[in-house]
């Protein structure tokens, strides 16, 4: 069952470009996925994830055994990448996922008649896959083009190379704690990063960690934490928290002393806004809206717009992002990032601050956004980043003073860490000022 699971969330991604998230969420409630036992599940994520992150070297493979390409709706396809990513990726033992790939093939009628064709492909990538992928140009394989190469354009030749390769590592979990108790640090096996941020690996259900029944943390990437230390002093400052679902800026923002206000578009993110608040006893005004119409009776103090984007900086943790998107969507994306810049400035008072982010490794949804929205904008400018409010990583820093993380950066942290703990989520974070 976890590999029809796999198999179909696939499909799912591949060609209904669905959302990895909303792939999960419907799984919750499907009484025959709430009926598998834990380590089902997360034997169904796993294949699935790994099968997105290398779907280009997993097709490389299957292209070599295959003499035609396979009809979409038989799902055939989908059953051999996740039979694949077990072989290649995951070290199952080959008589159990050939077997279990057959009986996929046989239970449906689109598929029934390739099923002999599914044993002989994975019987042959077994005996001779790891040689395939022994081959050059492995990570590139597993990158889209158009993005490659913009990186590579943008970020030179070395650095698209070590971005490529860090967004297919899976993510290690980043919380941010209420207070960093040593008992905490210890309970969680965790590292310290600046601001009460430990760093642990994967231990399953995060919901089964110590402390969070508690409400002494909430998950929340370094990168996407960082924004909300960039303001100043925020006690009893009002701030205004844009697109703020599902609620770890806000949560970041009031563990500052602020005053908060969290605006989303989204009811439904912001019922878990509400609940993660509600977990680690915070209190916030949540309001249901869109930052193009919302007109708030006063204006704020420092306004955070975390916009809407492409989310290529977050690959490491959604690999779905892989398989959907393109140009177009990218140039769609900054045109609305615009607007929402231009609303946010309205929201701030004279003299205050707005701080724009997107966790997108792409120009257009940040350096250049910036650089024409100043440009046009003579009543704002840009207040630049030092070095001691970054802790000394000079090397986040762009020529303007903007800040520029890239997955295969890390954190400073008071220990040193392992290749798994590694990376961060790339972003992009400006900070203006209004006249």
């Amino acid at each position: 069952m976890a590999r029809q699971f796999a198999a179909s969330w696939l499909f799912e991604i591949v060609h209904a470009h669905a959302l990895l998230d909303d792939v999960f969420a419907r799984a919750e409630q499907d009484p025959k996925w709430r009926a598998l036992e834990a380590r089902d599940r997360a034997f169904a994520r796993a294949m699935l994830l790994a099968a997105l992150r290398y779907k280009g070297d997993l097709t490389f493979v299957l292209d070599h055994f295959l003499q035609k390409p396979l009809q979409v709706k038989s799902q055939v396809q989908e059953i051999l990448i996740i039979g694949a990513a077990q072989l290649l990726l995951l070290n199952i033992a080959p008589h159990a996922v050939i077997d279990m790939a057959v009986r996929q093939a046989k239970q449906s009628d689109k598929s029934r008649h390739l099923a002999k064709l599914v044993n002989a492909v994975l019987r042959r990538i077994s005996e001779q896959g790891h040689d395939l992928l022994a081959k050059p140009c492995q990570t590139k394989r597993n990158i889209p083009s158009f993005l490659y190469e913009r990186w590579q354009k943008h970020y030179g030749t070395e650095r698209a190379q070590l971005i490529a390769q860090s967004v297919l590592k899976p993510a290690a979990l980043d919380i941010i704690a209420k207070e960093a108790s040593e008992n905490l640090v210890d309970c969680l096996s965790a590292k310290r990063l600046p601001g009460d941020c430990l760093r642990l690996a994967p231990k399953g259900a995060v919901s089964a960690l110590p402390g969070f029944d508690e409400g002494a943390w909430w998950v929340q990437d370094f990168a996407a934490f960082l924004p909300t230390q960039l303001f100043g002093p925020l006690d009893k400052i009002r701030v205004l928290d844009l697109c703020a679902a599902p609620g770890g800026k806000t949560c970041a923002l009031i563990k500052q002393g602020a005053e908060v206000t969290a605006l989303d578009v989204s009811k439904e993110r912001l019922v878990r806004l509400q609940e993660n608040l509600q977990r680690l006893s915070l209190s916030a005004e949540v309001v249901v809206g869109d930052v193009l119409d919302f007109k708030p009776e006063t204006k704020f103090d420092c306004v955070l717009l975390d916009a809407p984007c492409s989310s290529t900086g977050t690959i490491r943790r959604h690999p779905d992002i892989l398989h959907r998107g393109n140009e177009k969507l990218i140039t769609s994306l900054a045109k609305l990032q615009r607007k929402m810049l231009e609303r946010s400035v309205e929201f701030v008072k004279p003299g205050g601050q707005l701080i724009y982010c997107t966790c997108s490794l792409e120009p257009e949804e940040g350096e250049k956004q910036i650089e024409r929205f100043l440009k046009d904008t003579p009543h704002v400018e840009r207040i630049p980043f030092q070095s001691d409010e970054i802790y000394d990583q000079k090397q986040w820093l762009t020529d303007h003073g903007d800040i520029r993380l890239l997955p295969f950066y890390s954190p400073p942290s008071c220990d040193e860490l392992t290749d798994e703990l590694a990376g961060m989520d790339g972003f992009f974070i400006a900070r203006l000022s209004v006249k």
